[in-house]
């Protein structure tokens, strides 16, 4: 339960800002951003949720083998 809050939460803030950055450097107007973020938004949040439950799991066994102590 807490892997799936932890990627929903994650994923929606990393999608926000990452979807937000590009689209702003690819838009010139306000009115151009605010028509094009909410899909590239809506689509890339769904990917990064399911990325993050396939990587964090590997990211974890990974650092387990280089950081002493867990």
């Amino acid at each position: 339960y807490r892997t799936l809050i932890f990627a929903l939460i994650m994923s929606f803030n990393t999608s926000a800002i990452v979807s937000a950055v590009i689209i702003s450097l690819h838009t010139q107007t306000l009115a151009q951003f605010v028509r094009v973020w909410p899909l590239s938004f809506a689509i890339g949040w769904p990917l990064v949720f399911v990325a993050i439950l396939i990587i964090a799991p590997l990211v974890n066994k990974f650092l387990d083998l280089f950081i002493e102590g867990t």
